[in-house]
């Protein structure tokens, strides 16, 4: 990682033809790449999406659980999140899911 000599900002690789340069975005300053840099293929393009490769995507969990009874299935395991669903004032509402049967419930605090 480089930065620009001029304003302090992270220069940023960009494969231009036929020498790739470093460039600073903020003032436009541009350095020649090295050639370890240069050659390198693995340098992703900059995106804001999130990809999940393979086919078990949808098993992904990321939330925390805890142990509660599904008021709709009855197994005790489920996932739970923090909302602010009224004005700052007021107290969160938490959120519940089943991991078994997807059934999702609140709780006032």
């Amino acid at each position: 990682m480089k930065f620009c000599p001029k304003c302090g900002t992270r220069l940023k690789f960009k494969s231009q033809k036929p020498h790739p340069v470093l460039l600073c975005e903020k003032c436009g300053f541009t350095e020649k790449a090295q050639a370890a840099v240069a050659s390198s293929t693995d340098i992703p393009e900059e995106s804001s999406e999130i990809k999940i490769l393979g086919d078990k995507e949808d098993k992904i969990k990321t939330m925390p659980t805890t142990t509660i009874e599904c008021p709709k299935c009855g197994h005790n395991t489920a996932f739970w999140w923090f909302l602010q669903t009224r004005s700052g004032d007021e107290p969160p509402t938490q959120f519940f899911r089943c991991e078994k049967c997807a059934h999702t419930w609140r709780q006032y605090s």
